[in-house]
């Protein structure tokens, strides 16, 4: 009973080691890893090695399924080139397995010891991060050592029913990938899994070929995890189909050709433990080998067997407005290029509402998709731009309202602009950094913040009414707004600077950065209230 205890505390010790690395990984390259793959994923190679690169350094394949399944999601790669992505990474995350059959559990100790240091002692995130892995790889080897105990402490009896149990596996190869599969699953980690069937490769009872459909099974198990994840997306579930066919491909030849495979694996020159680590490799190596070459037809295959619902199919982002017909009227023209200044004016506004929303909810997804929404302001300025100058081109002799107008209406897309880009380049940067250094703000800073806030998402409403209406009254409660929000900052600055107890030094720059942004963005948004007033 105790023996088999041990193994389960040793089974359990590397799954909580595989997600305190997940964590560890997530506190050393915080958004990185998804801004990286984004970046990095534009052609099918460089996918594959992007792919391969990122989950060395991020060794957890139940991350590495979330983070490609939700860059498909949010649009951000297709389901082709996360595939790409999908078939480098599956051998990158092999590497932990190959560490593992290195055999060198005596370093656990001393990982253990240099992660405590790092991560108890230090304040700097990345420091605290490479402490958290190093603790991670550190209790790896520690399960592998418990399930190496229970091993040796099985008796002779019981190795004998083992053994039976094995014989009718070896006979039944179908049978053992299944359950293989099933355990992987279950677990939720290929490393753990393989690390278990190391551990047992000890009591001799494994044989190479067991191993071998055990390898194929666990990474069939994988591969219905990422079909798992991303079930519910239409465009996730293509690139997990197309993902646990390939592997399902290959672990069905392998056991086909169990004997002549088993007989290629025996020439490896190590142990069986090591074999069964290059097993796992090498079907990851056959999987990227077969999907590289019949990546199109693939999935082309997967695109029509799981087809993209009529909305979700992926349409390029333009005008609304700007194309409804040709008009030679300036009055209509100037119609047509102001409601979509007003659709741009709605893409910011929502900008500013879900990057404060990620910001309270740290929501990092969420933070990249109000990135891609700048994307869509920058398109509808440089569309708009061009529509109203071409339109002026054509009409040289226009009156002087039409002239007027045409001004008005290029100002506040200017501002419109420059809100987007505070958003983009200054908020959302301040949200990933809260993120990667771990940052939490009291009850009593996020009151302070969230009626900056609202005031200034109230002022930019007021500034669209004033743009749609050009009310006087209106603009001058824009800027009677600016000045109580110039007092509500200088509060805001002299009670960082008054308070009793300090604030962790990073926690008062980022709330200063936030007001000072925000307070930017309401520079831009009361200037439409000037213009309107100056203008009459």
């Amino acid at each position: 009973m105790w023996t088999f205890l041990t193994i389960g505390g040793g089974v359990a010790l590397i799954l909580f080691a595989v997600r305190y690395l997940r964590k560890g990984l997530d506190r050393l390259f915080g958004p990185r890893l998804g801004t990286w793959m984004n970046r990095l994923a534009r052609s099918r190679w460089r996918a594959f090695f992007t792919g391969l690169g990122l989950a060395v350094v991020a060794p957890s394949t139940t991350s590495f399924s979330v983070l490609a399944v939700s860059a498909v999601k949010s649009r951000h790669l297709t389901a082709r080139q996360a595939l790409a992505v999908m078939l480098g990474a599956n051998i990158g995350l092999t590497a932990m397995v190959l560490v593992i059959a290195l055999r060198i559990e005596a370093l656990a100790p001393a990982l253990m010891l240099a992660g405590v240091a790092l991560f108890q002692y230090m304040r700097d995130p990345r420091a605290r991060g490479i402490g958290q892995t190093l603790l991670a790889i550190g209790f790896v080897f520690l399960g592998i050592a418990f399930i190496e105990n229970g091993v040796a402490g099985i008796r002779p009896g019981t190795m004998a029913d083992i053994a039976v149990v094995v014989g009718v596996a070896e006979r039944y190869p179908l049978l053992l990938l299944v359950l293989a599969a099933a355990m992987a699953n279950a677990l939720q980690s290929s490393t753990a899994t393989l690390a278990l069937i190391i551990g047992l490769s000890a009591t001799g009872v494994i044989t190479l070929p067991l191993g071998l459909v055990a390898v194929a099974g666990v990474n069939l198990g994988t591969g219905i995890t990422t079909l798992v994840v991303g079930w519910r997306d239409a465009a996730s579930r293509q690139l997990a189909v197309a993902n646990l066919a390939l592997k399902l491909g290959v672990a069905v030849a392998i056991v086909v050709l169990l004997p002549y495979a088993a007989a290629a694996l025996a020439l490896v020159p190590a142990g069986l433990d090591a074999r069964i680590a290059v097993a796992h490799t090498l079907f990851n190596v056959l999987v990227a080998a077969l999907g590289l070459a019949l990546l199109t037809p693939l999935m082309a295959i997967v695109e029509r067997g799981v087809p993209l619902p009529a909305e979700a199919k992926p349409r390029p982002f333009g005008p609304r407005y700007l194309n409804e017909g040709t008009f030679n009227t300036p009055e209509l023209v100037l119609g047509l290029s102001e409601k979509e200044i007003l659709h741009a004016g709605d893409i910011v506004r929502r900008m500013l509402r879900d990057i404060w929303t990620a910001l309270r909810n740290d929501d990092l997804e969420l933070a990249h998709q109000v990135r891609e929404m700048d994307n869509r302001v920058d398109t509808l300025d440089t569309q708009i731009r061009r529509f109203l100058h071409e339109a002026m081109q054509n009409d040289p002799e226009l009156d002087p309202a039409a002239v007027a107008e045409h001004i008005r209406q290029l100002r506040y897309l200017n501002e419109l602009e420059n809100i987007g880009d505070i958003i983009d380049k200054n908020l959302v940067s301040v949200a990933l950094k809260k993120h990667r250094l771990g940052l939490d703000f009291t009850d009593g800073n996020w009151a302070e913040l969230e009626d900056f806030y609202h005031k200034v998402y109230e002022n930019l409403l007021i500034a669209e009414r004033v743009f749609a209406t050009d009310s006087q009254n209106l603009a001058e409660s824009l800027l009677n707004h600016k000045a109580y929000l110039r007092d509500v900052e200088l509060q805001f600055r002299d009670r960082r600077l008054q308070q009793p107890t300090p604030e962790d030094p990073e926690v008062s720059a980022v709330l200063l950065d936030l007001v000072t942004y925000l307070k930017r963005i309401n520079t831009h948004i009361t200037r439409v209230g000037y213009a309107s007033l100056t203008d009459d």
